[in-house]
């Protein structure tokens, strides 16, 4: 072993001491940085060398590289549990704002405004004939018509922002995939001599970290240092290529539109459990469920108070009317889909009244509706025909519509009642409300333009109250429509389903959180920077570059030693 070999150990070890300095002074200027990973540098024993047989001396250390301190498995499963935490944090937030929608917190909701309706046709059960009282029945109808549009707007208003998100979140994926996949290059260049680009593996991970906040990921690291990217078994990033991430507009099986994710490549659906994307694809069915419901009370509520409507009589009789229902299809069954009918009569029969106003006298005809399958089932120009066959009136289709009038107006005038089939009701015809949905469901415009029309006799008596008692009657009434639930029991169960959801929602963000704080403490706890640590090891290696800076200095002064004894 010579001086010159001793001094290469000291070279050697200032220079790996420098790099382990070097190294620790850049961990600790990214403490800060929750994107950065802690890197150390792994020493080993250099290769002994042989001074004869038998006899090895050491000749110092080697670096064998920096690298970053991580556990792609628990990298792996942070990125999922991001993904968790997101969604479940996107439907809490969300749920809030579909909370909001009921307004249940205040006195001005629908189902005040229900009570009011069925109240006012309770006052008007008391005194028949006034039509202050049928003024209050019409307003107050108005208002519950107005909360379903308020309401059914609000959801709307909703879809709206949430196809908004869904844009927005997709736009943020694309952009995250084309710069890992540049990265994947960029990383692939830079260790392709066997190194390791930690600065460019962190952005990478930074990258994926806000891709999982979108999209529920899979990452497989290749040996070449690319990582691919998968979107449950399909590639989004695949070597240095992103397959890109775009949005379409589509309807689904129930006819709604919404914001369709997919690959740019290959038009393929993303589709993705967790993260924003899943919370969004969550919120989108409670919306849809939601709007659906809300659809469904306001048919049932017209529905099922227009049946009654339809067999009373006001204070005076039609001349001419149209029913508000338009049919697509005039010669099929009445309750045939084809026909276009959202509200589906069934086998039965009512009356027509033609009076004569003068005289007071009245005809009654019988008209029947058979809707059981077999034969000749009612079509509306088979109704049309039966109707226009009785004397005094003449009945048309209007457009799709059915509109009978009195021959002889005004002399004469029509009435109905009786109706078991329920046709009055899904024709339009003398009804309290038109439309079929919360959307569309007002009060009739002919009642409002005159109260007269409004029904609350049964029995052609302008004294009789008995349609309105039962009318008001529908407030507590079971409903078939509604699964014999009550058109208040059902709007409260709608509420109390979003209460209970919202704060599962709630208390599934509150458990995503605590898991990810312990996968981030975990994470922290091997990739975090530890200034206590880091200080240690600075006074560790400082020493150790002190050695070295002695043991070269001692070199150098047994050189000039044996120089001395040469001269």
């Amino acid at each position: 072993m010579s001086l010159t070999g001793a001094l290469n150990i000291g070279k050697n070890a200032l220079a790996i001491n420098q790099a382990a300095i070097q190294t620790i002074g850049n961990n600790i200027s990214n403490v800060g940085n929750a994107n950065y990973t802690r890197q150390r540098v792994d020493l080993a024993t250099a290769r002994d060398q042989k001074l004869r047989t038998g006899v090895f001396v050491g000749s110092g250390v080697q670096l064998d590289g920096i690298r970053r301190q991580i556990d792609d498995a628990l990298e792996g499963r942070l990125r999922n549990t991001n993904s968790e935490s997101q969604g479940a944090d996107v439907q809490q937030q969300w749920f809030s704002r579909v909370e909001s929608v009921f307004n249940e917190l205040s006195n001005k909701d629908l189902s005040t405004q229900l009570s009011g309706f069925f109240n006012a046709w309770n006052g008007l059960a008391n005194k028949p004939q006034d039509l202050g009282l049928r003024q209050v029945v019409l307003q107050s109808g108005s208002s519950v018509t107005s909360w379903f549009h308020q309401m059914s707007g609000n959801i709307q208003s909703l879809r709206g922002d949430l196809n908004d998100k869904v844009r927005g979140a997709a736009v943020s994926a694309d952009q995250l995939a084309s710069k890992i996949a540049s990265l994947n290059v960029e990383i692939a260049r830079a260790e392709a001599g066997l190194g390791s680009a930690n600065g460019l593996r962190d952005q990478r991970d930074a990258l994926l970290k806000g891709l999982s906040e979108i999209v529920e990921i899979r990452t497989v690291e290749q040996g070449n240092g690319v990582t691919n990217v998968y979107v449950g078994s399909d590639p989004l990033v695949f070597d240095g290529r992103s397959l890109g991430v775009t949005t379409v507009n589509d309807t689904d099986a129930d006819g709604n539109n919404y914001v369709k994710v997919i690959f740019k490549s290959n038009n393929g659906e993303i589709k993705s459990a967790n993260g924003q994307l899943g919370g969004f694809e969550k919120i989108r069915t409670v919306l849809n469920e939601t709007n659906a419901e809300f659809d469904e009370l306001a048919s049932a509520l017209a529905f099922e108070l227009n049946k009654v409507h339809s067999s009373g009589q006001g204070l005076e009789g039609f001349t001419s009317v149209i029913g508000s229902a338009t049919l697509t299809d005039t010669t099929v069954a009445l309750n045939d889909p084809a026909s276009g009918l959202r509200q589906v009569p069934a086998g039965g029969s009512f009356v027509v009244h033609v009076k004569d106003k003068a005289s007071g006298l009245s005809t009654s005809t019988l008209i029947n509706i058979d809707l059981d399958g077999q034969g000749a089932d009612t079509s509306l120009d088979g109704l049309i025909t039966q109707l226009d066959a009785v004397d005094g009136i003449t009945a048309v289709s209007n457009g799709g519509r059915l509109q009978i009038s009195a021959d002889n107006a005004p002399a004469t005038e029509i009435s109905f009642s009786q109706d078991s089939s329920g046709a009055l009701a899904a024709l339009g015809v003398n009804t309290f409300f038109t439309g079929t949905d919360a959307g569309n469901i007002e009060v009739s415009a002919a009642l409002k333009a005159r109260p007269q029309l409004l029904a609350a006799a049964r029995n052609g008596d302008s004294g009789d109250n008995q349609t309105a008692r039962a009318i008001a009657a529908l407030e507590t009434q079971a409903l078939a429509s509604l699964g014999g639930s009550t058109l208040q029991s059902s709007y409260e169960g709608m509420v109390n389903t979003v209460a209970i959801r919202s704060t599962t929602a709630s208390a599934d963000a509150e458990a995503s959180a605590a898991a990810l704080e312990t996968m981030q403490g975990q994470h922290e706890a091997l990739s975090g920077v530890s200034l206590d640590e880091e200080a240690i090891n600075l006074m560790k290696y400082q020493r150790a570059f002190q050695g070295a800076a002695r043991l070269v200095s001692v070199v150098n002064d047994m050189m000039d030693t044996m120089l001395g004894l040469v001269r």
